[in-house]
C-alpha cells in the first residue's frame, strides 16, 4: 500500500478503492508509518480508538452509586431510576442500562420459546376483593434438622402482602395465619383464593368426610367466601408465586438462619420494605402503601408488622 503511494502510479484515491477503506484511514496509517516504519503493526493494533472528551459521560460517583443499588437490589433499569430519583438523581432508563452493561452487570441470556398458556387477568376494582394465600418450604435451620415453612398473603389489588413463619404446615397453623393476615390487612377481605394442598383442603383425600378446619373457620367464624385455583396450575396463582420468589432473592439468599427469633426479625423487615419502599410494576411503580392510600377511604392507613 505504502509502496503504491510512494511510486507514484497510483492515487490515493484508487489505492483506498481497491483496500476498501476510506481516505482518512489511509493517511492515519501513512503517519504511523511515517514516524517508525520498523513498529508500524504493532503501533495500529495498540491505536486507541476511544474518544479523548466524553462530555456526557456518567460520573464516577453516579455509576458506583448504580453499581451498588443494582447488587444490592437486582432491580431493572427503570426500577433503578426510581431509587436514583428518590437521591435527587435524574437519569434515563438507557443511559443506566448503557451504565450497568458498560460494568458487566447485564448477562447474554438464551431465549427460550415461550409456553402458549390461556391469558388468565383478574382484574380488580378494591382493596380485598380478593386475596391469594400459599405456602413455601424453607430450608433447614442451620445445625437443625427440621423445615420452616412460610405462609404468604398477598392482596390483588393494593399487593400488599403479609408473610409469617411457621414451624409446622398444617391446618391449624393455616387457621392461625388466616387470622392474623384479617387482623393486618386495613380492610375487609371478601374472598380468599387457595390452592389443593392439604393444609387448605381435604378434597384430594377422597376417604376424609369431616369438614376441613380451614373451611369451618371462614364459613362460620369469618364469614368469608373462598375459592381454589384449578390443579396443576400455579399460573392461576401467580401473584402469590411471584411473592415466594421474590422472598427467596431478596431473603433467602442472602442469610443462613440459626435460629428462628433471627429469621421472624428479618422477614418483618423485608414486609415492610416490600409494603412501604419496593416499587412494583404491576400497579404502574407505585409501592403497595402508596396503591392502598390512593383509595379515598384509606387514605390514612397504617400497617402494623407485629402481629
Amino acid at each position: 500500500m505504502v509502496n503504491w503511494y510512494f511510486t507514484g502510479t497510483n492515487t490515493v484515491v484508487d489505492i483506498c478503492k481497491f483496500y476498501g477503506i476510506p481516505r482518512k484511514t489511509f493517511y492515519y496509517w501513512l503517519n504511523i508509518w511515517k514516524s517508525d516504519p520498523d513498529n508500524f503493526s504493532k503501533n495500529v493494533a495498540c491505536t486507541d480508538n476511544t474518544p479523548k472528551f466524553m462530555p456526557y459521560i456518567t460520573d464516577k460517583a453516579t455509576t458506583e452509586l448504580i453499581v451498588r443499588l443494582r447488587k444490592k437490589s437486582k432491580f431493572g433499569s427503570v426500577k433503578l431510576q426510581l431509587l436514583l430519583k428518590e437521591r435527587g438523581i435524574n437519569m434515563s432508563a438507557s443511559g443506566i442500562y448503557k451504565v450497568l452493561k458498560r460494568e458487566g452487570l447485564i448477562k447474554k441470556r438464551r431465549r427460550k420459546r415461550k409456553k402458549k398458556y390461556k391469558k388468565y387477568t383478574a382484574f380488580m376494582k378494591i382493596p380485598g376483593q380478593k386475596v391469594q394465600v400459599d405456602v413455601a418450604y424453607l430450608p433447614k435451620l442451620f445445625g437443625k434438622s427440621h423445615r420452616q415453612y412460610v405462609y404468604q398473603a398477598i392482596d390483588l389489588y393494593t399487593r400488599i402482602t403479609y408473610s409469617k413463619i411457621y414451624s409446622e404446615c398444617c391446618p391449624a397453623n393455616t387457621v392461625d395465619f388466616l387470622k392474623k393476615v384479617r387482623e393486618f390487612f386495613p380492610f375487609k377481605v371478601k374472598m380468599f383464593q387457595f390452592d389443593h394442598g392439604i393444609e387448605f383442603t381435604y378434597d384430594c383425600l377422597l376417604h376424609v368426610e369431616k369438614e376441613h378446619p380451614v373451611h369451618t373457620y371462614l364459613r362460620t367464624r369469618a364469614k368469608t367466601e373462598f375459592c381454589f385455583s384449578p390443579v396443576a396450575t400455579p399460573r392461576m396463582n401467580g401473584c402469590v408465586e411471584r411473592v415466594h420468589r421474590t422472598w427467596r432473592e431478596e431473603i433467602q439468599r442472602w442469610h443462613q438462619w440459626k435460629n428462628p427469633t433471627q429469621m421472624h426479625k428479618d422477614n418483618r423487615k423485608w414486609m415492610k420494605y416490600y409494603n412501604e419502599q419496593r416499587p412494583h410494576f404491576g400497579i404502574n411503580l407505585l409501592t403497595p402503601i402508596q396503591k392502598l392510600r390512593s383509595v379515598k377511604q384509606h387514605a390514612l392507613s397504617k400497617l402494623d408488622y407485629f402481629i
